[in-house]
C-alpha cells in the first residue's frame, strides 16, 4: 500500500468516526432533554397533587369557621396566597425547562 493510500484510508476513518462522534452527541442531547421533560412533568404532577392535598385539608379546616366570617375570609386569603405560590413555582418549573430545552437546541445549532 503506498504512502498516499494510507493517508486516503485514515481520511475516510477520520471522517466516519467524525460523523459517528456528530450522531452520538445529538443522541446524548435528545436523550438529556427527554430525561429533563420526563423530570419537569413529574415535578409539576408532584405540585398539582400537593395542591389538591392543601385545599383538601383547607376544606376541612373551614368547615368548624362557617360561623366566623372574619376566620373564614383570612383562611380564604391565606389558600388564595398559597395558590398564588403554587402557580409561580409551576411557571418557574416550565420557564426552566423551556430555557434549559432553547440551550440544547442552540447547543446543536438549531434556532
Amino acid at each position: 500500500m503506498t504512502i498516499a493510500r494510507i493517508f486516503c484510508s485514515l481520511a475516510v476513518l477520520s471522517a466516519v468516526a467524525g460523523t459517528a462522534s456528530a450522531q452520538t452527541t445529538a443522541a446524548n442531547a435528545r436523550f438529556q432533554q427527554a430525561t429533563q421533560q420526563q423530570q419537569t412533568n413529574d415535578q409539576l404532577q408532584k405540585n398539582q397533587q400537593q395542591a389538591q392535598q392543601r385545599q383538601n385539608v383547607s376544606s376541612m379546616a373551614q368547615q368548624p369557621l362557617a360561623q366566623d366570617s372574619d376566620a373564614r375570609r383570612q383562611q380564604q386569603q391565606a389558600d388564595q396566597a398559597q395558590q398564588q405560590r403554587d402557580n409561580a413555582r409551576q411557571q418557574d418549573l416550565v420557564n426552566q425547562a423551556r430555557d434549559a430545552a432553547a440551550s440544547t437546541d442552540a447547543q446543536q445549532g438549531h434556532p
